[in-house]
Order: structure tokens, then sequence, then C-alpha cells
């Protein structure tokens, strides 16, 4: 890497003789990452970092558009059937993984039989298949999903982060996820767990168009030393973190606005005392000044009316924040737990420490790194966390399902019948104001719950470097953004420095 940057200051200074452009277009797009991911395999992801990371690296049937219209990947078309309970697919003929083997349907059922196995983390977003015995090679390149209801979202889940099509000859390789081989427009090159990098190149037999990046590095760090070396000409790229329009790093760099379809929270686990009375969740809501915290930390953010991002149904239903004058808060500890690199972290521990305590609460603030707190996250052993629920789907139930008892990331722990049947009643909804209507009582319920103290909706403000082009978000956070139409500015001169 710091070859590649005395080279770019040679261009530089030497004014791109004719030799060069060409060699300076081979430096490496540095994004910046709050952890490394915490794996590479699609049907374990349930962080951002791995969700950026597999984007990059896999495809699957469909995709995203900036406009979260659904578009072909390696499908070339697909049909449903009246009832909407079977998808036929078409494969691109020209889709092939990196490692040159040509893509067909047993790949495809395959790979989406592992994300219907018990060792995936995503299988409740694939358990309207109809079991293994739903997914059917036709020939080479025609797939067909059989599902035991019709479920409208489905189409977007396989447009997302998780329904990815690996190579069925090599996935049950030990070491596969050391050195993954997928089919998208980067192919992994190399984890350096002394840098805390992992290199992508650019997969010059894609079938789609093919990269104008020769490579893009994913580096671990936390929210300051990433804005640092932005300003320094060392990374190009800060979407992974929620700035602000006021951030100094704006002003020798360009600002990207976009909503992002994600509610900031505190979880609440309901299963750790004294959060397992209703009664107490409610006050400990009620409690947190969401407001001031919003305008002192993020206050170009968008106010979290609920637990559903800004613009999707149910986004703007107001409730009431009420509480009986007879409660008695308790004296046990709560513990709160947030991710240490955030850029403010230490402010924010005082700040909602400062908060409880003076109403009278017992209450710490624990800083943890990512990946521990992620950690406890999925054993269910924070009292309460602060993270934002990103929706990889445009559509509710994919926030609201965190809450039903049988789904193993319900962060929260409850158990709640009614709620229960609310969910399995609206995913099997064609008709799309029925579900609206459940949905909406459905996200009610879960504000009476108090399961989630919603801190705000993020408005990106994503920072690139001023020679970086063809940077296109959706609401949909970076996690789907298309890296392959991202380009460097030919003859930019973008700050550059050697790194000693």
């Amino acid at each position: 890497m710091f070859g590649s940057l005395r080279v770019l200051i040679f261009c530089f200074i030497f004014g791109f003789l004719k030799s060069s452009p060409s060699h300076c277009q081979e430096r490496p797009y540095i994004k910046g990452l709050y952890s490394l991911p915490l794996t590479l395999d699609p049907i374990k992801m349930n962080d951002t970092a791995s969700l950026v990371a597999g984007n990059l690296i896999y495809d699957g049937l469909l995709k995203f558009s900036p406009t979260l219209k659904i578009e072909p990947a390696i499908a070339e078309s697909w049909t449903t059937s009246p009832d909407g309970k079977v998808l036929t697919f078409k494969i691109k003929s020209n889709a092939k993984f990196h490692n040159g083997l040509s893509i067909t349907a047993i790949d495809v059922v395959t790979s989406l039989a592992r994300a219907l196995s018990l060792e995936s983390k995503v299988q409740k977003l694939y358990d309207c298949i109809d079991g293994t015995n739903g997914l059917r090679a036709i020939n080479d390149q025609t797939i067909q999903i059989k599902l035991r209801h019709a479920f409208p979202p489905f189409l977007s889940i396989l447009a997302g982060a998780t329904a990815k099509i690996l190579p069925s000859k090599n996935i049950n390789d030990a070491n596969f996820f050391n050195k993954p081989v997928g089919s998208g427009a980067f192919y992994f090159d190399d984890l350096n767990t002394d840098k805390r990098e992992i290199t992508v190149k650019a997969f010059k037999n894609y079938y789609g168009t093919i990269p104008k990046l020769a490579s893009i590095i994913l580096r671990e760090t936390n929210q300051d030393v990433a804005i640092k070396q932005a300003a320094l000409g060392e990374m190009h790229d800060l979407a992974n973190w929620p700035l602000t329009t006021n951030d100094p790093i704006f002003k020798i760099g360009k600002n990207i606005s976009s909503p992002v379809a994600s509610t900031w929270i505190i979880g609440i686990n309901s299963t750790i005392p004294p959060f397992d009375k209703l009664e107490v969740r409610q006050a400990f809501k009620n409690a947190i000044d969401v407001e001031s915290f919003r305008l002192k930390f993020y206050p170009d953010a968008i106010p979290a009316r609920g637990y559903i991002p800004y613009g999707l149904v149910g986004s703007n239903i107001h409730f009431a924040r009420t509480i009986s004058k007879k409660f008695l808060i308790p004296k046990k500890k709560i513990k709160l737990v947030i991710p240490i690199e955030l850029s403010a972290a230490s402010e924010i521990k005082i700040f909602f420490e400062t908060v409880m305590r003076k109403d009278g609460w017992n209450f710490e603030v624990e800083l943890l790194p990512w990946d521990k707190l992620m950690v406890g996250y999925s054993k269910k052993s924070h009292q309460s966390f602060l993270v934002a629920m990103n929706m990889d789907y445009p559509d509710p139930e994919f926030l609201l399902k965190n809450f039903e008892s049988s789904n193993p990331d319900n962060f929260s722990g409850i158990k709640n019948k009614k709620l229960d049947n609310l969910l399995q009643h609206s995913r099997t909804q064609q008709d799309r104001k029925i579900r609206e209507t459940l949905h909406i009582e459905t996200i009610k319920l879960v504000e009476d719950l108090a399961l989630t103290v919603n801190l705000f909706h993020p408005r990106a403000n994503y920072w690139v470097d001023n020679c970086v082009e063809g940077f296109t978000p959706n609401i949909l956070s970076d996690v789907y953004i298309d890296y392959s139409k991202v380009s460097f500015k030919v003859n930019c001169s973008s700050r550059t420095v050697v790194t000693k």
C-alpha cells in the first residue's frame, strides 16, 4: 500500500507522464469500517461490516437498484405463479464464479439450502421456502423455488445481502471462508490481520459491468482515526460512520446526503431483571431524554417517532409517553452497553449516566468493542445495548420479526402470542392494504411492550474523497452501495501523503 501511495505522489508531482496514468488508476480505494467482518459466510451475517464485504464478494439471483427496484443479478429472468407460491429463475449463461466455474442451478439449490439449515443465523428469513424439497434444479440454468405460502417480500430477500450463491463443489471445504469464492464484482484477495485490512480486487470475468476500481481495501479503525486518515488522503470513504453536516471533514471532501432506513435504538432484554417487568421497561423507556440525546450528538438526524424508520408503513404513528405516578424506580443496577468505536462514546456515556442517575436510576454505561458487543447481543447476555437496527429489506416485516418468539435473533427475548399471530398473519397476505393494517397493529403492540428506546433515524452524510465518482447511496445504508460503479476521477489531485 505504501508503495502505491508513493507512486501517486510521483504522478501528481510530475504531471501524469505518458506511462503513468494507467498505473495511477491502480491505486486502491480505501473504505473504513468500524470492525472487520465477523464472518464471510453469508448465512451467518448479522453485522454491517460482514454485509459490506459480502456484497462485494458475492452475488445472488437478484439485486437492488439505488432506488430499491429489484433487478436481475445472476438470474437473467424470473416468473411467479398466480398463487404466488412458485418462483422460477433462469440463470445467465455467462455468470461465473471467481474460480472460473459456471454458475448452475445446483449451486443455487445448495446455497439456499444452507440458508435453511440449522447453522444459518438467517434461517427465519427463508422459512417460507417449502424446506429443501422446495428447491429444485429444473436443468443447469433453471431453478424453481416453491414457498409454503405466498410471501410478497420474498423477492427482496433474494435481492438481499444473505441470499448469496456459492460454488457447490467447494462450499464444504473446511477452509472455504478463509479465502471465499463468490461471483461478485470483486474477489477476495487477502486478509491482513496485523493491519486489520481485507483486500478485494476487480473480477475481470464478471458477467456484469467490470468494476472501474482495481481494488478495495476494507480497513478496520475507529471513527476518529478514520477521519484523520481521510483528511490526510489515506482513506477515500467514511460511509460506515454516522457523520453530521457540521463535521469539519466535509470542508475537504464530498457530502453525499441520503435518508437511511435505520433506527438507532437502546435494545431492552426482557429476560433479565428488572426488565422482566413491563412497568420497569416502560418507565426506563420514558426516562431516556431521546430528543436531548439526538440534538446533542446527531442534530441532523430525523427524530424517531417509533421503531420503524422514516418513510415506511407505520413510521408516522404518534405514541404517548405515559407512566404511572406510583411507579417506584428499581434499586437493581441497570447496565447499558454502547460501542466504544463511536466518535463521542465517552461523552455519550456521561450523558446517559447523568440523565438517568439524576432521576434516581442505579445506572451504568459500559463501553465495549463492537465485536464483543455483538457476542453479547447474540447470546442475549446484555441487559440493554445501543445499536443501529438497519433494514436490509424495504418492508416493516424485517424489523418487526426481531420480536417473534421463534426467531433466534429476537434480542428482546419477548414471547408474546398476540405479536406472533400478527406477524404470521401479515406475512401470508398478498393484499397490500391488509398487510399494512396488520403491520400498524404490530408496531403499536411492540411500542406498548417497551422493548426499545427509539433514539433517532439517521440521515446519512456520506463522506467520500473529492476524487471519487459514481458513489450512489440508497436508503438501505452503505451495505448496498454498488462499488462496481465507483471510480476515481482521471488526473484528480487528491490529497495524498506518504505514510512513514
